[in-house]
């Protein structure tokens, strides 16, 4: 199985001279930094990226007041504003360096028209993994309806096959409490696609509950996808228990969870930590697809080819 990059994405959109994030990284031949007032600079409205995980900013805000900004940022000059910019890539960078108290920021500035801005804010975010699925299919809708794109041309910019931009493009058709619950790293995207195949809004969103809630791989998900109103069967009373006092998670759990959330947060899949004790335990990562296997090896291995 080969591994598919995005190489050809930004190359494809200069004609082999694209600003790729290394290459703004490395500060390209030709690319003057400047260090700007961050009062000059602001946040671009169609950023593809809307959250950010204060966690992480603080960490990266701390790394920033004891060796500064080491990476400039990408923008681009506002019409009608003189003196003022908006970021192309970096906000993550420039939101980190105004907690950080900084005054000003390391820039390459560049003039880019707006489809070329959400092309590289797009396919930066989608190199680093920091694009939840909802961000990314939204985005795919902004170039689509905008642009002139078709899904063919726009899985070629990408360097993604057709198949994966029409799935992702599929979860805005999910209703907003589902989206939520994939978001939050709940459900995946996959969970998302299988729920797509339940009709009634009532017993999509139930299913979506109830596989939150049990941990149900996307199969399973799949299979009661097929027979919804399995789930409204009433289930066997059972006997009586004795009622027992909840068990309170011990502070190994606790960290453990949040081991699993990070993770999650991080990967943007259904991520299972087990303590197994005796100091053993195991942690289990689930792909539903070889595009997301694919994904998932990118970012875990970015330097060995399969």
């Amino acid at each position: 199985m080969a591994k598919k990059g995005l190489g050809s994405g930004l190359d494809a959109l200069f004609g082999g001279n694209a600003p790729t994030p290394r290459q703004v990284q490395e500060h390209a031949a030709g690319d003057k930094v400047l260090h700007l007032s961050l009062d000059a600079v602001s946040a671009n409205p169609s950023q593809p990226r809307r959250s950010f995980e204060q966690g992480k900013l603080n960490e990266l805000a701390d790394s920033i007041k004891e060796q500064g900004v080491l990476q400039p940022i990408l923008v681009r000059p506002v019409d009608g504003a003189a003196g003022k910019y908006e970021i192309v890539a970096g906000e993550r960078r420039y939101r980190a360096a105004k907690q950080a108290g900084l005054k000003t920021i390391p820039a390459i500035v560049k003039e880019l028209d707006d489809k070329v801005t959400l092309e590289i804010a797009l396919i930066e975010n989608i190199q680093r993994q920091e694009l939840n699925p909802l961000e990314e299919a939204a985005s795919y809708r902004d170039l689509l309806d905008n642009y002139g794109y078709t899904q063919a041309s726009l899985a070629t910019r990408l360097g993604k096959s057709r198949v994966y931009v029409a799935n992702t493009l599929r979860l805005l058709g999910l209703p907003k409490e589902i989206q939520a619950m994939i978001t939050k790293g709940g459900l995946t995207a996959g969970h998302g696609k299988a729920l797509l195949m339940v009709e009634d809004a009532a017993d999509r969103l139930l299913l979506a509950e109830y596989a939150r809630e049990q941990g149900l791989s996307v199969r399973q998900t799949e299979e009661l996808a097929k027979n919804p109103k399995a789930l409204h069967k009433p289930a066997a009373k059972a006997e009586p228990k004795a009622e027992r006092q909840p068990k309170l998670p011990s502070a190994d759990d606790l960290l453990l969870a949040a081991v699993e959330e990070r993770l999650r947060d991080r990967l943007h899949t259904k991520v299972n930590v087990q303590n197994l004790g005796d100091l053993h335990g195991r942690i289990t990562l689930e792909y539903y697809g070889e595009e997301e296997l694919e994904r998932l090896l990118e970012l875990l291995l970015p330097d060995v080819q399969f």
